[in-house]
């Protein structure tokens, strides 16, 4: 069987036989130029260009392209070997056969140590010398063929291994690297030429794997080939893991090449270690998690399940492992329900409440939180965890049982208070009328007439706890609706007959806030605060302001104001004059609406009372608005 090399020449050979030959023929004899050209072209396949010096030689191969020079030795001024060698010179290696009377053999070694291809003798039998040129020219055109073919080729493996997406380096037979391509640059941050010629330990071999990378290229040479995970080093220190495949080659001198793929494999190695340790997490977090928790697969197959499950549901892990958990916990009637909650499951987390059946086919109510669970873009199963729900369903039933008693209970002591309100308010309408008829009877009694006004004042003062308790009791019971504030402000003023002076500025045209009726109660408990205890009030203004935090409500007066020291206690309950329940009310309605109330004036100068309303309450509904004026 023949070589490749054999092979290629045999294939070169016959193009070479079948292609016209350009022949650049140099002698300054053109009798010798006329015959040459008739007898190379009489044989066929050769195309003869004469010229009959070196000059005109040089002219022709600038102009156009030949596969051969056949030329003379002795010509005037420049000889054949002239062109030779500076055709040599100029690194151009077109074929070249010295084809000359001169049978001097000093001249022939001189032009075949210049790089000639042949060297013929022109004198003797004409078909023994031009068959011998004939042959010499193909033979010649055919090596140079062959050569550029094979130089090509290296030129474009070379240039495959410069481009390699991996690094790629080559040894010689002295342990001297001679090939290094971009990507191991790239990688390693030296250049070409810093890297070629080295001789090992290479600059790029961190000292602390200097051993283990001795280690596998002597297993390469002794044919153990395989993968290695070494330590290298950048040039600025920098340490990275690559993946290494040496391989060692004949060449074909007999020496042993040693080449290597090299792969920066750092990242992924990062990767994998965060892969570990977050697959280490999820399995503690899965075995020793509070709540029963399984592992599925695609298929609802069970992966694994930890300790807490086997407990709520009685199963051990292998009685269950590998089969379709529906199969397992989900009771008759709630398929339909189970697989649906698998679906929404592989798209996202969920969380529902249901009930699943125990080995002993006993049901037990349960919170199942489920969410997929995604590797590199790809769904490879689900995670599941049950919460028992048993003392929590016992818990709300026992609390919807005491609520309902609460309710019964509060319905009742509404009953008795309205009912005892409305008999305490008889029994002191009697004893406001009584005083009023002693009165007339003692009129010029100004002792005892002392002693009936206490007693109106003490009633009057009765009267006021049971509107107290009446508005207190209403806290918290109605809905809540959005009520125009300047309308209330405006209501509130009318509930009291003689005002005398009094200048009112309602600036809250527009304004609506989430409330209810007792919204009118807190104003007017405002405005009773600032009548019997500002002294001179003359003024009152309320008005607003929207900012980033919410709305600011403001009420003030011109009075006397509130002394430095009580403030911090106004607004609790049974302090200051009277009752004590104006402004603690007003705190409590404000608690109930969930805003906040504080005084803010300073002393001297009336009193001022900031509600801060946030812009949204705990179900996400706005606590306020502004109608279009």
């Amino acid at each position: 069987m023949q070589s490749t090399t054999e092979q290629v020449t045999e294939t070169i050979w016959t193009l070479v036989e079948s292609e016209t030959i350009k022949i650049l023929h140099v002698d300054d004899e053109p009798s010798i130029l006329k015959v040459t050209r008739a007898c190379l072209e009489m044989k066929g396949g050769f195309q003869v260009d004469s010229v009959a010096s070196v000059k005109e030689a040089w002219k022709k191969l600038k102009m156009g392209k030949f596969d051969v020079v056949v030329s003379d030795y002795k010509m005037p001024k420049k000889d054949g070997l002239e062109l030779l060698k500076e055709l040599r010179t100029r690194n151009n290696n077109i074929p070249f056969i010295m084809f000359t009377g001169q049978g001097r053999e000093e001249v022939a070694i001189q032009a075949l140590n210049l790089g000639a291809d042949q060297y013929l003798n022109k004198t003797g039998d004409p078909e023994t010398v031009y068959g011998e040129l004939a042959h010499s020219v193909r033979k010649a055109v055919n090596i140079r063929q062959v050569e550029e073919k094979a130089r090509k080729q290296r030129e474009f493996n070379y240039g495959l291994l410069k481009r390699l997406k991996e690094g790629f380096a080559a040894v010689d037979k002295d342990g001297t690297q001679i090939l290094s391509n971009d990507e191991l640059c790239k990688m390693t941050g030296y250049s070409e030429e810093e890297l070629t010629n080295q001789r090992p330990p290479f600059k790029y071999w961190a000292e602390e794997g200097i051993e283990e990378i001795n280690e596998a290229f002597e297993k390469t040479l002794r044919g153990i080939e395989g993968e290695y995970e070494l330590i290298f080093k950048r040039k600025d220190g920098e340490r990275f893991t690559a993946l290494v495949s040496p391989r060692s080659h004949i060449d074909p001198d007999g020496n042993t090449i040693f080449f290597a793929t090299i792969k920066d494999i750092t990242e992924r190695k990062k990767a994998e270690r965060a892969l570990r340790e977050n697959q280490e997490k999820f399995e503690r977090l899965f075995k020793n998690n509070p709540e029963a928790a399984d592992y599925l697969d695609n298929n609802s197959r069970v992966l694994d399940v930890n300790l807490r499950f086997e407990e709520l549901f009685g199963y051990s892990r292998d009685e269950i492992l590998g089969k379709r958990i529906n199969e397992i916990l989900v009771p008759k009637g709630k398929m339909e329900e189970a697989e649906m909650l698998d679906k929404n499951a592989e798209k996202g987390y969920v969380y529902y409440e249901t009930s699943r059946k125990r080995k002993d086919n006993s049901l037990i109510p349960v919170a199942i939180s489920a969410a997929p669970i995604i590797l590199n873009g790809r769904l490879i199963g689900t995670v599941g965890l049950y919460k028992d729900l048993s003392k929590l369903k016992r818990t709300e039933k026992a609390l919807k049982k005491t609520l309902k008693k609460l309710g019964v209970t509060n319905e009742k002591l509404r009953v008795v208070g309205r009912f005892s309100r409305h008999d305490v308010r008889n029994k002191l309408a009697v004893i406001f009328g009584n005083v009023h008829l002693i009165k007339k009877a003692l009129a010029g009694d100004p002792e005892h007439m002392t002693y009936l006004t206490e007693i109106e004042s003490t009633c009057e003062e009765a009267i006021a706890i049971l509107n107290f308790t009446e508005t207190y009791e209403k806290l918290g019971l109605e809905k809540l609706v959005y009520i125009d504030v300047e309308k209330t402000v405006e209501h509130a003023l009318s509930l009291f007959p003689e005002l005398h002076n009094l200048k009112v500025l309602n600036e809250c045209h527009g304004l609506t806030v989430l409330a209810d009726s007792l919204l009118q109660q807190l104003f007017y408990n405002l405005i009773d605060n600032s009548l019997k205890h500002g002294e001179n009030v003359s003024h009152i203004k309320v008005n607003y302001k929207d900012g980033k935090e919410g709305l600011r409500l403001a009420y003030e007066d011109d009075g006397i104001g509130i002394p430095e020291d009580e403030k911090g206690n106004i607004f609790k309950e049974d302090y200051g004059k009277g009752t004590g329940h104006g402004l603690y009310l007003i705190k409590q309605m404000c608690e109930v609406y969930s805003w906040t109330i504080k005084e803010t004036s300073k002393e001297g100068k009336g009193a001022q009372f900031a509600i801060t309303i946030p812009k949204m309450n705990e179900n996400g509904k706005r606590n306020y608005q502004f109608q279009k004026i």
